[in-house]
């Protein structure tokens, strides 16, 4: 059986395009830093205020500065909540959507933030499809790369005129997505484990080396030529097929501005997740966890719940229903 999820391809011929329309760079870390850079240079900054649900790669540029970071605490049980303590003195705050539904941060807490001197970072990486996103925020960005067969990129928004280099280290990634596409096409003498070492020596440079590196062509090519809108839609009907057919605690229902990532459910406890789970990649289904516990979580925090009972099911565009069928049939 052909596998589900993991890693995207290279699935088509990129259109060529001699023109950017904004500032488009490596990764979502690289947006990062490339704020927190501007926002240095406007005014110093001692802290960063941000959800606890995140992974390392959102910590890391802000440690990396020199800023210290503190976490708000998040929970979850019919709904995801934020506790939040407005008391405190934060020079920035950041927002993240998760996964593309309606649960972004209450506007009236950013506007008591701003208020009182912070300046609002919106992670924009889970939202980057939805309608109707009316978050007022200083800087926002988002990973293109979570979305789509791109070898690499993000675009941020409020900053121009910054001078960027190209990655040195595009080519694994490049090899092992065009490596993955004969894989998936049928070629039996494509050796799997040879795209995923790339794949992986990708991540390892992208994790020490970010800084103030472009998007290359060949992403920004792909990106342009993909249809957004039929993605939008294949996402929302595998997403609705997939909770309107699972015995599954989800995240949200599906509104009219939900544009899903993934499909996050919830196990009773970490035992029947990790269950699940290797069950699903018996069946050659890939579906990640979100995420790895960041190196900031302490084991009092109630996010410690939802990191280790979480699990995202796969509902992108590379797949329809008879997919949804399969992970439905293999969680039961």
């Amino acid at each position: 059986m052909r596998e589900i999820g993991s890693e995207f391809w290279l699935e088509r011929e990129p259109i060529a395009i001699s023109y950017r329309d904004g500032c488009y760079v490596l990764s979502g870390r690289t947006a990062i830093d490339l704020i927190i850079q501007d926002i240095i240079r406007k005014r110093p900054i001692r802290n960063a205020y941000l959800p606890a649900w995140s992974c390392d790669s959102m910590v890391e540029p802000f440690l990396a500065r020199g800023i210290q970071v503190e976490l708000y605490d998040m929970s979850f049980d019919v709904s995801l909540h934020y506790h939040i303590d407005t008391e405190k003195k934060i020079d920035i705050f950041y927002v993240s959507n998760y996964f593309g539904y309606d649960n972004t941060i209450d506007s009236s807490i950013l506007d008591h933030f701003k208020e009182n001197g912070s300046i609002i970072i919106y992670d924009k990486t889970h939202s980057f499809l939805m309608p109707d996103d009316d978050v007022k925020a200083d800087y926002s960005f988002a990973s293109i790369r979570k979305w789509m067969g791109v070898v690499a990129g993000a675009v941020v928004n409020d900053i121009e005129d910054v001078e960027l280099k190209s990655y040195p280290f595009l080519s694994c990634k490049t090899d092992a997505m065009k490596m993955k596409k004969s894989f998936i096409d049928g070629d039996k003498s494509v050796d799997k484990q040879a795209f995923l070492n790339l794949y992986s020596e990708f991540g390892h440079h992208l994790a020490g080396d970010y800084c103030n590196y472009e998007m290359d062509d060949l992403s920004y090519s792909v990106y342009k030529s993909e249809d957004l809108v039929l993605m939008c839609e294949k996402r929302r009907a595998n997403a609705y097929y997939l909770q309107n057919n699972l015995n599954i605690k989800y995240l949200s229902p599906i509104t009219d501005k939900t544009v899903p990532l993934f499909v996050p459910v919830f196990f009773e406890s970490n035992k029947k997740r990790n269950a699940i789970r290797k069950k699903l990649i018996d069946a050659q289904i890939y579906c990640p966890i979100h995420w790895p516990k960041n190196k900031l979580i302490t084991p009092k925090m109630e996010v410690n719940r939802i990191f280790d009972t979480e699990l995202s099911l796969i509902c992108d565009q590379r797949y329809g229903i008879p997919e949804m069928q399969r992970i439905i049939e293999t969680t039961q």
